[in-house]
């Protein structure tokens, strides 16, 4: 074989390899940013709200509004940064709240014992599906992950 032959050859092969290589660098630098925003702007600070509030030790139903509207603002603000199951719960997070609202507003159509405790399970249920993303995304991106 000719040399030259062998050298292109070499090349042709050389310059695949590395378009390859990039693209998978590209692929994984982006899905770092994904999940950088992701911590940034959902899952730390949903994280710090809710050990701030004390849960579950404590109840959301019995926290107040802002309290409340400070987890609906959270999510509805980044629910493109949710994982699907969180996303899918939002919903009925939502609506949860609403009812609430209305039973404290003195509707005789909720009933404040029913919608507090429909509050308080839907909240504890979004919530380990959060904390369940938020652990693997942290050790997807190699960070200390919280025992709790």
């Amino acid at each position: 074989m000719n040399s030259s032959v062998i050298v292109s050859v070499i090349t042709v092969i050389g310059s695949f390899t590395l378009v390859y290589l990039n693209s998978i660098k590209d692929s994984s630098d982006r899905k770092y940013n994904v999940r950088k925003e992701q911590l940034l702007k959902f899952y730390v600070p949903f994280y710090q709200r809710y050990r701030m509030g004390f849960f579950p030790q404590n109840q959301l139903s019995t926290m107040s509004i802002e309290v409340r509207s400070t987890f609906l603002d959270i999510m509805t603000q980044n629910i493109h940064l949710m994982e699907p199951l969180s996303q899918a719960m939002y919903s009925d997070f939502y609506f949860a709240f609403l009812n609430l609202a209305e039973a404290e507003n003195g509707n005789p159509e909720y009933p404040y014992e029913k919608c507090a405790q429909k509050m308080d399970e839907v909240f504890e249920d979004l919530s380990k599906a959060i904390f369940i993303e938020y652990r693997q995304i942290l050790k997807k991106c190699h960070l200390p992950v919280p025992l709790k």
